[in-house]
């Protein structure tokens, strides 16, 4: 299964934004730069994850993007909705290819239907608090494994 870029971005974001203490806003500029994201392309995905419900936002002094709910609330399968569609829905219209599903083969429509049933279980199951502990565990084992020469 393969993520658009929109998707992968916008959880790449809200990793970022988890980092953050509750309450604690980000700025756009900042998230682009640190993940290297394009700013334009970045604006929309978060305009997107606010009119979901998964950012707000705040004006003036301070004022940026922050999180709407606990980064452990927030399952990736939210995520993949929101930019994606239903999974269920977009797994059947690949099995013909043309949008339409395949009458002809109950045995294939059953195979993408148990696939895309165990790929919505792993995302739904993973939260952006368990992406970004994670992330942090795999940076940890990268630092560790470090060799010094001198």
């Amino acid at each position: 299964m393969r993520l658009s870029k929109k998707t992968e971005y916008a959880l790449r974001a809200l990793m970022y934004a988890a980092r953050f203490p509750e309450g604690t806003t980000f700025q756009i500029r900042d998230l682009a730069e640190k993940n290297g994201i394009p700013k334009k392309f970045l604006e929309l995905i978060l305009l997107e994850l606010k009119n979901a419900g998964i950012l707000s936002s705040r004006r003036g002094v301070g004022g940026g993007y922050l999180l709407a709910r606990r980064p452990d609330s927030i399952r990736s399968s939210e995520i993949i909705e929101v930019f994606e569609g239903p999974m269920a829905a977009r797994d059947r219209q690949k099995v013909s290819g043309r949008g339409e599903e395949d009458a002809s083969s109950p045995a294939v429509s059953r195979l993408v239907e148990e696939a895309s049933a165990a790929a919505a279980a792993v995302f739904s199951r993973a939260t952006i608090a368990d992406l970004v502990r994670e992330e942090d565990e795999a940076t940890q084992r990268r630092r560790s494994n470090m060799m010094y020469f001198i």
